[in-house]
């Protein structure tokens, strides 16, 4: 998953390039304002103190442990 997010930053980074060498203010705003809700969701992701996924209870070194 990483990788396709590296993958969609990238592509989004060259189109905003491009846009920008090119003149095309419009399409770039375009670019950014649909690039903003993913990187709201990682941000949201990074700060936030408590995890978001649930444990899958692998790698456990509880007393159960026979």
């Amino acid at each position: 998953m990483n990788f396709v997010k590296a993958l969609f930053y990238t592509a989004i980074g060259s189109l905003m390039t491009i846009f920008y060498r090119e003149g095309m203010e419009v399409a770039m705003s375009w670019v950014f304002v649909l690039w903003l809700p993913f990187a709201a969701h990682d941000l949201g992701e990074t700060i936030t103190p408590f995890p978001t996924k649930k444990a899958t209870g692998a790698g456990n070194t509880g007393d159960k442990q026979k």
